[in-house]
């Protein structure tokens, strides 16, 4: 009796680890869409066109998604776990935000990388899929440095952004406060503002704009890469990096 006790748990423990790690494939499934496919749009019958602020929404959707989950929790409990609703901060307890959820996560990505592995992410946001050219630093900063005031976001907050985004791209060096509190969260404002109706139609078709939100899309892709490498350090395993997506005949 004991020994069958024994087996159904081990058995429990094979199909928790089973469906954990295809749960983690359809995340990574998700990773890959905006990280390798193009993202276009159809102007006029027939006619298409790369629309950057479609990879912007598609690599934003990644990420939040993402940052939904409390990875810590979700690894050692072999399973997805979503982060808490309510947490405890300096002693008062306060709903989870979103910039609470993705610090974590990013918190969780650099302690569970290497070194050698977060060099990889200036690498990344100028060439997330290596079947292009990589972006030169100078015309990254060019864009960045073309950056225009907005009311919703504060001139302190966007020249943080700006030197500390420049000084990633120039030196590779990875500060985690930094990458948290001035680059990522600058984008979360960018999203706010595109979400939520500050950036008109005419503003999200300016070349330059466009520009931006493509390298705003290649860091999130990075953060997102380094998430799934540090998955694969934890639980020993590498997500199969070619997938059949089956796309329907729009005829």
């Amino acid at each position: 009796m004991f020994e069958n006790r024994n087996t159904k748990i081990m058995e429990e423990e094979i199909y928790d680890s089973y469906q954990f790690s295809e749960e983690l494939k359809d995340l990574h499934r998700l990773h890959l869409v905006t990280k390798d496919f193009k993202h276009i749009i159809e102007y006029e019958p027939g006619s298409w066109k790369m629309f950057e602020p479609s990879k912007f929404v598609y690599a934003y959707f990644a990420f939040n998604s993402f940052y939904n989950f409390d990875w810590e929790a979700s690894v050692k409990n072999n399973h997805l776990t979503l982060f808490p609703r309510k947490i405890w901060i300096k002693g008062t307890e306060e709903v989870s935000s979103d910039p609470t959820k993705f610090k974590a996560m990013i918190d969780f990505i650099f302690n569970q990388t290497t070194l050698e592995e977060r060099k990889e992410f200036v690498h990344i946001i100028k060439r997330p899929n290596k079947r292009e050219n990589p972006i030169p630093n100078q015309t990254i900063i060019e864009c960045i440095n073309g950056i225009t005031p907005d009311k919703k976001i504060t001139e302190a907050k966007r020249e943080n952004f700006k030197k500390e985004f420049i000084k990633l791209i120039e030196t590779g060096d990875m500060n985690q406060e930094k990458i948290k509190d001035d680059i990522v969260k600058f984008i979360y404002l960018v999203r706010n503002n595109i979400f939520h109706g500050t950036k008109t139609t005419i503003e999200m078709t300016d070349n330059n704009q466009r520009k931006r939100l493509e390298i705003y899309s290649n860091i999130l892709i990075a953060v997102n890469e380094l998430l799934f490498k540090s998955l694969e350090r934890i639980l020993n395993t590498n997500f199969d990096k070619k997938y059949t997506l089956n796309l329907n005949d729009r005829n």
